[in-house]
This record gives structure tokens, sequence and C-alpha cells, in this order.
């Protein structure tokens, strides 16, 4: 898939690449085992680092997928290696996960706006901030994600930094 969105002369996916890919990517991003799957590969992919924006093929597939799944998938591919770039001591790690970060940020950025881009985004804005109010499912769902992960105050300061224009 990767080589159809980013082909290596350049050029644009022809129209008909576009609507097959379009058709393959739906299907891959109907379920969440798909979207992590894709994402895992894509975001750290060299010719996604490379590219200034998002695939319009690629846009389209993850503004037309469910947001419920998609969106948290989208946060997580934001906060983990934002987290990642201050946990990594090695300078070339540190520098890899930053360019992850900021491809999973070209992805959320598709979403922002959309109620559940903002419902999780302050939600994980509380919980990387400190300033948890109330207990609703989502705190909650977030809370034990970072706890999980161990996020200390340097990656929880990290995260808050870049989550809140989502806010």
């Amino acid at each position: 898939i990767i080589p159809v969105l980013h082909p290596e002369d350049g050029s644009s996916p022809s129209e008909e690449e576009s609507t097959a890919l379009l058709e393959v990517l739906k299907k891959q991003f109907a379920h969440s085992d798909g979207i992590r799957g894709f994402f895992a590969v894509y975001l750290t992919s060299p010719e996604s680092l490379t590219m200034e924006e998002v695939p319009p093929v690629l846009a389209e597939a993850v503004k037309g997928a469910d947001t419920k799944v998609m969106v948290p998938l989208a946060c997580m591919n934001v906060i983990m290696p934002t987290a990642m770039s201050s946990i990594h001591q090695d300078p070339e790690l540190k520098e890899c996960a930053s360019k992850t970060a900021d491809n999973g940020l070209k992805i959320l950025r598709l979403l922002k706006g959309d109620s559940d881009v903002i419902n999780n985004c302050k939600a994980i804005y509380q919980v990387s901030s400190d300033e948890v109010e109330g207990g609703d499912d989502m705190i909650e769902y977030w809370n034990k994600f970072f706890t999980n992960y161990k996020y200390g105050a340097a990656q929880k300061a990290d995260i808050s930094r870049v989550i809140k224009e989502f806010c």
C-alpha cells in the first residue's frame, strides 16, 4: 500500500489506483486491528517520514472511518512516540520517535474538531496534566493507559504540550 501512496517517482496515484486503494483502506480501517496494523507500518515508513502532507486518498479513508475506533488509535499514535522521544537516550532513536509523533499528528489533524477528538484529547490533557476532573469512562480509559505505560512527569508534560491543540 505504501508504495502506491508514495510512488518513488514522486507522482500521485492514478484515479484508478486511488479508487482501488480507497476501497482497501476502508476495509482495513473497518476494524481496530486493521487500523493498528496499517499505522504501525505507515507512520514509521521512510516514505511517509519525508512527506509534508497526508496523501488525499489516505486522508479520505481516515475521515471516513468510524471515529469511535479511529480517534483513540490516532491519539495513541501521537502519545506513544511523543513519550518515547523523551524516554530514549540515543539521539537517533529520539529523532525517529519524534518523526513518528509528527506523522501521528498529521493523521490526528485530519480529524481535528471532531467531537470524539475533542473529548479524547481533553481527557488525555487532563490525565497528562494531572488535572483530572471527575472520573468518567474516558478519563479512566486514558488514566489506565498512562499507568500501563508508566509515563512519568517528563512524558506527561510532552504529551500535554502536543495534545493541547486538539482540546
